[in-house]
């Protein structure tokens, strides 16, 4: 049909050729892709996040548009609540390195616009800095200290990475997660920043690799990055609600793993997360979510005093008083436990609290780009993470 069109309208291309545009391409066939295209008409594209098994709803996406050379094309999506705080994530470079849209937070959370530059044949726009397991690989690569290791195999035969390093053999042991909901990317950079801290030639750097035996997992669900699935709310319930069920590969691997490697240890237990996509106190702001056990609520007072002093000065801000105690807002027993008439369902932090020997069991929400004012990229996740690592050592030697 297509070759008729063309034969039977030949003349009126032949004349209207030197204004015709090229057109527009979009798709999410990469790793940690995720759109549902619903039209182009024009300049005018209209998309949605494709929320796949989500239970409800969600906000996450990332897409690549090609042949958009020398156009302006606004991108509408199906609701509001769907682009964060400064606008999506741009990357020009096949997803390696990103940069917010707008440089000021308060971006409209619908719809935006981008003028594509001559050059520009293919762009990528995010959620926010897309971080799958090529990230993790070149940032390994340029860590010739660092042999990963593998955790498990996920339920799609994927290798899901485990990163063991400092002495085996030492007093205390510490444990790193994200990705616990795949789509929560940002919390992959503060991690590149505990390791750097930890390798790095400083007095803090020698003395946890010496001291402090790591167990950490970048990615829970590994099938969830790399497909670029929501994995919030995922049904029948998502990884961080499956400590007691354990339906999950790397849960199992965990519940089973940890415990044996951290055996006659004090650990800390540390797993990072991003909130909702914007808006609000606890969107927009670096937090804990408190732990309901009182023991816990102690310790996480303790870490966070000291995260507090080292974050001053530091790009994200952060207080003590930013976190949520347990049975307000959304961190209350129903949130982690689901339907009444749902099977039991336990978060990894109410398990890490419930190990003997762990001393510190706690999440951090870390926005996805705006924190009271601040940007959150890769260099201010960094920064935090640099920071946190300090805060390890400080925790475990204090009184």
């Amino acid at each position: 049909m297509l070759a008729l069109h063309v034969l039977l309208c030949g003349v009126l291309l032949l004349e209207a050729a030197p204004a015709q545009e090229s057109s527009v391409a979009i798709d999410a066939d990469f790793p940690g892709g995720n759109i549902v295209v619903d039209s182009i008409e024009g300049d005018v594209v209209k998309l949605r996040p494709d929320l796949r098994d989500t239970q409800g709803d969600w906000f996450y996406f990332a897409f690549r548009v090609k042949g958009a050379q020398g156009r302006t094309v606004r991108f509408v999506f199906d609701h509001d609540n769907r682009i964060g705080a400064r606008g999506p994530a741009v990357s020009r470079d096949g997803g390696l390195n990103w940069k917010f849209l707008s440089s000021e937070p308060g971006f409209n959370s619908r719809q935006f616009s981008f003028q594509f530059g001559p050059e520009d044949e293919e762009v990528r726009f995010a959620t926010s800095f897309v971080y799958t397991q090529a990230h993790w690989d070149r940032f390994l690569a340029k860590q010739p200290d660092l042999r990963a290791s593998v955790l498990c195999k996920s339920r799609k035969g994927r290798d899901v990475e485990l990163l063991r390093l400092g002495n085996a053999e030492a007093r205390f042991g510490c444990f790193v997660s994200a990705r616990h909901h795949c789509c929560e990317m940002m919390a992959n950079f503060v991690i590149e920043g505990i390791l750097e801290e930890v390798l790095s030639d400083g007095d803090d750097g020698a003395w946890l690799r010496e001291n402090v035996s790591f167990f950490i997992v970048p990615f829970v669900d590994k099938d969830g990055v790399e497909d670029g699935d929501q994995g919030k709310n995922r049904r029948p319930h998502d990884h961080n609600r499956d400590y007691h069920q354990a339906i999950y590969p790397e849960v199992r691997a965990i519940k089973t793993q940890l415990p044996e490697a951290m055996e006659g240890k004090e650990y800390i237990f540390l797993d990072i997360h991003c909130p909702w996509l914007r808006g609000g106190k606890y969107n927009e702001a670096l937090y804990s979510p408190g732990p309901e056990s009182p023991k816990m609520i102690a310790a996480l007072k303790k870490f966070c005093d000291l995260l507090e002093v080292r974050q001053q000065g530091a790009i994200i801000p952060y207080k003590e008083s930013n976190n949520l105690p347990y049975g307000q807002g959304w961190n209350t027993a129903s949130n982690y436990q689901g339907a009444a008439d749902a099977p039991i369902q336990m978060a990894s932090k109410t398990w890490a609290a419930g190990q003997p020997n762990c001393v510190l069991g706690i999440t951090f929400e870390v926005p996805y780009a705006n924190a009271e004012g601040a940007v959150v990229d890769d260099v201010s996740c960094r920064e935090l993470g640099r920071n946190m690592a300090k805060c390890f050592r400080r925790f475990l030697t204090a009184p």
